[in-house]
């Protein structure tokens, strides 16, 4: 099973993994109270991605094709993770809050559930 999550929602016995999935550590948060089983850095969009879609740079398909041919390179990382999910719960963790639908974190979700 695949969960997402933000960084600033407790973390519960549910969750199983916690992944973190953002490039930048969120301010204000220490490692210990996220309660984090890894961080994949890769599985983020570059720092140019986020910059163009916070300055409106780019609509949200935009950002979406962008962020696919981001992860193009990082098909081994986001297999692992499908497997992971068949057999225990992982949840992909960013700083964005849980009900913004512009968020990679669930394109990402997208991705795995699609190898799963």
């Amino acid at each position: 099973m695949i969960k997402t999550k933000s960084v600033y929602d407790p973390a519960e016995e549910s969750d199983g993994e916690r992944i973190l999935v953002s490039r930048f550590w969120p301010r204000g948060i220490s490692k210990e109270s996220l309660s984090l089983s890894q961080w994949l850095l890769a599985l983020a969009p570059s720092k140019a991605l986020v910059k163009d879609w916070k300055t409106g740079s780019l609509t949200w398909a935009e950002y979406q094709n962008h962020f696919n041919g981001e992860m193009a390179a990082h098909q081994e990382e986001i297999e692992a993770l499908a497997k992971r999910s068949k057999s225990s719960t992982i949840t992909l963790l960013c700083y964005e809050r849980e009900g913004d639908p512009h968020c990679h974190r669930h394109l990402l979700k997208r991705m795995i559930e699609e190898r799963s």
